[in-house]
């Protein structure tokens, strides 16, 4: 059953990284692909996506989960308003597999209208902790392509005090919840271990700490927080 409309998903198709980044929000990188079957588990309960994350670890080494979304959303009949990747501009992030799915991603989604100030659907990190050798490289084998573009944190990047970064904001816990028109509010967040979280940009130590549910479970909590403030509203 299609219910679900959500305009904030992101999925962590991997916890493999082929960089160690001093800022990485994530911490030390794990040998951990998301095991398809639940992006399967979760795509089926969805009827449109505004915006869909697909991060990682660095999506570049998991090819085969970008795949699989597409085919999900299509089997699905999702509709997707975009998508969004950002990659560390490795050798990885050059390679012809990659390219064509993303390609096929963007083909995909809805909105095509990418021009300045309105991001890019793949983005390469150009901050100052990422290693400058490969961006030329990178540059010129995607800059051909329209869904590219670079995310323009040479001069300042956003951070939080998360992982192996020691500097930037604190980085609170959010809430999501199911309103009675199927709607999803707030961002909802798919692991590689298959849980449920409310903030992508957790640590995997706090990702642990702060899953909601497993992702075979997602109607069940949904449902269960429509109720929490159906109850609430009637003693307000």
């Amino acid at each position: 059953m299609k219910e679900l409309y959500i305009k904030n998903l992101c999925i962590e198709i991997t916890r493999r990284c082929n960089m160690r980044c001093a800022h990485c929000m994530r911490g030390d990188a794990e040998s951990v692909d998301i095991p398809l079957k639940h992006i399967s588990n979760l795509l089926r309960h969805v009827r449109h996506i505004h915006h869909f994350n697909i991060t990682g670890g660095e999506p570049s080494l998991n090819v085969r989960a970008i795949r699989h979304i597409l085919e999900r959303v299509r089997a699905y009949g999702i509709t997707v308003n975009d998508f969004y990747i950002v990659t560390n501009g490795s050798a990885a992030s050059r390679s012809a597999e990659f390219i064509e799915a993303c390609a096929a991603l963007y083909e995909y989604q809805e909105e095509k209208e990418q021009g300045p100030g309105s991001g890019h659907m793949l983005e390469m990190s150009d901050d100052r902790f990422h290693d400058p050798t490969e961006h030329a490289a990178t540059l010129a084998v995607l800059s051909p392509y329209p869904f590219f573009g670079v995310r323009g944190q040479a001069g300042r990047v956003f951070l939080f005090r998360e992982g192996r970064c020691k500097e930037g904001f604190p980085n609170p816990i959010h809430e999501i919840y199911l309103t009675g028109e199927n709607y999803v509010y707030g961002d909802l967040v798919l692991n590689a271990e298959g849980m449920i979280l409310s903030n992508g940009d957790l640590s995997y130590t706090r990702q642990r700490e702060h899953a909601l549910c497993p992702c075979g479970k997602l109607m069940q909590y949904l449902r269960m927080t429509l109720k929490k403030r159906q109850k609430e509203r009637l003693y307000e």
